[in-house]
């Protein structure tokens, strides 16, 4: 089976983002108050197909600018066999070296490498779990993922309501950094102590910053933090502070979660290398399945963990195919699911698990009347 031809099948859609208010926590004076949703391209969305030679189709949602990055490397991969995933990531990833390597180039390959392995599931009429030497279990644990700073008590309120929802593990957003001096960092303690106060230290409790600080807040940060017994620390400085962030994890007892910003293997080599204990790739952004896979052998060779980023339609199958000692958990974003508006049945947790199913591919049905 050939690739025929990728196509523009639905453009510039823009999702409801309405309920989304929050914002960096250190923006600089000239940005502060901006909508990290509404920057770079992420406000409006497409939706790109590809077409075989029998007429069999995958879809994938991106950015606008990520659609048109698609389209211009079409032609390098319109009638190759769909089964050469490493040949064609290969390709791509050279000849889009000098302005690639990261950022929307790498969102680009990695939706080609989604649709190629999307279509692979449906040839041989397998999930890409059982393509990619899976089972491993029956059922992954979910880690309800939002927790937006808020009136202390509303968040007590859905911390609580996640383990009644049977959730063992949930990651909230710090709102303080740098700029916001000591009273800052007091807010920022006064949120974690109140989700931890609230749902005890028999759950999983972690925090994301969203690469604000540096490394003399972060320092004195999580010092203040320890005693909570979070499970992670996510970005706490910006991804590609490699120095930064060894000196930290060395001082600190929280372990440091990062890749989210992470595009090669090569990239999450150097995380490895620099202390960060939880790699998180993006199916759709690290360089799809063909780089999750290598993450995951990387994280076993340094006995790290690999807990990807969101993007859970395409993620599922990565974990399904994984150790569970190497790939405990996954993301599952409570509010704010954009990427669902026009799936027909997305994935969804049960009583705080993702169960196994057989649907073939990545099993996602598009309704995009």
């Amino acid at each position: 089976m050939r690739v025929k031809d990728i196509v523009l099948v639905k453009a510039n859609y823009k999702p409801n983002l309405e309920a989304y208010p929050y914002t960096k926590p250190t923006d600089y004076y000239e940005i502060k108050g901006l909508n990290p949703l509404e920057s770079a391209g992420y406000n409006t969305v497409s939706f790109v197909k590809m077409v075989t030679d029998n007429n069999e189709e995958s879809i994938v949602e991106v950015s606008d600018m990520v659609a048109d990055i698609i389209l211009k490397l079409k032609n390098v991969i319109i009638g190759r066999e769909i089964d050469e995933t490493e040949r064609i990531f290969d390709l791509l990833y050279r000849i889009t070296l000098p302005f690639g390597r990261k950022g929307i180039v790498m969102m680009a390959i990695s939706a080609i490498d989604l649709m190629l392995w999307d279509l692979k599931g449906k040839e041989t009429g397998k999930p890409v779990y059982k393509l990619l030497g899976g089972p491993t279990r029956e059922r992954i644990p979910a880690y309800a993922s939002h927790l937006h700073p808020t009136d202390i008590n509303e968040l007590r309120k859905e911390a609580l309501s996640y383990l009644e929802e049977g959730y063992q593990a949930m990651k909230m957003r710090l709102c303080c950094g740098p700029l916001d001096g000591y009273k800052g960092m007091e807010r920022n303690e006064e949120l974690v102590k109140a989700v931890r106060d609230a749902i005890g230290y028999n759950v999983d409790l972690m925090a994301d910053v969203w690469m604000a600080w540096n490394l003399k807040y972060a320092r004195r940060m999580l010092k203040r933090l320890e005693r909570y017994e979070l499970s992670w620390i996510e970005e706490p400085l910006p991804p590609d502070e490699y120095h930064a962030y060894k000196v930290l994890s060395k001082e600190i007892g929280i372990p440091i979660a990062a890749g989210e910003h992470a595009y090669t293997v090569e990239e999450f080599k150097l995380l490895a290398d620099y202390g960060i204990e939880i790699l998180q790739p993006d199916a759709l952004w690290s360089g799809g399945i063909t780089t999750l896979k290598k993450v995951q052998g990387l994280a076993e060779a340094y006995g790290l963990q690999v807990i990807p980023h969101t993007s859970i339609p395409y993620n599922l199958h990565f974990l399904f195919s994984c150790p569970p000692h190497i790939c405990p958990m996954a993301e599952f974003l409570t509010k704010y699911r954009w990427m669902e508006d026009f799936m027909v049945n997305p994935p969804r947790p049960k009583n705080g698990y993702f169960y196994l199913n057989d649907k073939v591919g990545f099993g996602i049905e598009y309704s995009l009347n």
